[in-house]
């Protein structure tokens, strides 16, 4: 009896390390994606300022294919 008490301990404490670590990961991806996702949101407006920009200067914007298609 008190081995098996010792072995469900030694499990526990192994389950209780497992846990942190994949917080810890949780808590890093986390981070990273609220980085990321500034990037991206600075990104996307600095995109739709050219293209406001280049609509100002030339009246519309023109998706043509680039010359070696």
């Amino acid at each position: 009896m008190k081995q098996s008490i010792i072995d469900l301990e030694e499990k526990f404490a192994h389950l209780e390390n497992t846990i942190e670590e994949l917080n810890d990961v949780v808590f890093r991806q986390s981070n990273k994606i609220d980085g990321l996702e500034k990037i991206v949101k600075g990104l996307s407006l600095q995109i739709s300022q050219d293209n406001g920009k280049q609509e100002d200067v030339g009246g519309t914007v023109i998706d043509d294919r680039p010359p070696h298609y």
